[in-house]
């Protein structure tokens, strides 16, 4: 029996959505942290101009080692992982089980120095915290709720919609 449709699957096609939108910002805009500004185009360097501009992300301008490392982090496995991700959610493929609940938990685990950075961090002229950190929690609640689905739900692509039991009457 094939898996019901992304439509019917909510919880499914946000992940989709998520990996899908996650491909261009970790290109464009996120891998400019540790690749050589000459690569970007100019409208990509001119994207994350105007949010350092505008939000003033502390991380981004500062740029220090340990978060260079979660952004290689991101593009040699996270990167490669929404493309399987994207299509193993939009599909119901059953295999992405352990994949999901490894890329769940690890990404959940990258953003606690993320947010801790911007949530207790010295305040800089210009940052916007409340905004970043709201920003950001996207990145932490998607993975932690993939991971805990993966982790506790028996049956990750139910085939039909499951119905109350009725009872019947005597």
């Amino acid at each position: 029996m094939a898996t019901r449709s992304l439509l019917s699957r909510p919880f499914d096609l946000v992940v989709v959505i998520f990996f899908l939108t996650h491909i261009p910002i970790t290109v464009f805009i996120d891998s400019q942290a540790v690749l050589p500004r000459a690569w970007y185009a100019d409208g990509a360097a001119k994207m994350l101009d105007w949010y350092l501009k505008t939000y003033g992300d502390p991380l981004i301008k500062s740029n220090p080692p340990w978060f260079r490392v979660l952004v290689w982090n991101e593009i040699l496995l996270q990167l490669p992982f929404f493309f399987i991700g994207a299509y193993a959610f939009a599909t119901g493929k059953k295999w992405i089980r352990q994949p999901a609940l490894v890329y769940g938990v690890s990404t959940a685990t990258t953003l606690l120095p993320i947010l801790g950075e911007l949530a207790f961090g010295p305040a800089n002229p210009g940052v916007r915290r409340l905004e970043l950190i709201l920003f950001y929690v996207p990145y932490l609640l998607v993975p932690l709720a993939l991971a805990v689905r993966m982790l506790f739900v028996e049956d990750i692509f139910p085939q039909k919609l499951r119905r109350p039991v009725s009872r019947k009457r005597a």
